[in-house]
């Protein structure tokens, strides 16, 4: 398995809630594709470099796992449709 860090940036009026179900339906997505989380933290709302929509500020979080190939872009394609995450990215760690 490969090792992965998503960041995503959740829209700043976001509640703690609808962060943990986001968390939630990411670790949902992650484990029953066959991959672990090895750790997820939500940084902190933070100002952005640029707008990003309408947005001047984000919600950073980040998360930490090892998974099979296929999963990263089935975790890009369910966060493509959500429209409390602003922006997303899955990063491939070296080995």
């Amino acid at each position: 398995m490969t090792k992965y860090d998503l960041v995503s940036i959740v829209r700043p009026t976001a509640d703690d809630s609808l962060v943990e179900e986001i968390h939630k339906s990411i670790t949902e997505i992650i484990t029953t594709n066959g991959g672990s989380i090895s750790e997820q933290a939500v940084w902190q709302k933070r100002k952005l470099a640029y707008q990003i929509e309408t947005f001047n500020e984000g919600i950073y979080s980040i998360t930490t796992f090892e998974a099979p190939p296929t999963v990263p872009s089935e975790l890009d394609r369910v966060l493509k449709i959500s429209d409390d995450v602003i922006r997303h990215k899955v990063l491939k760690m070296e080995s």
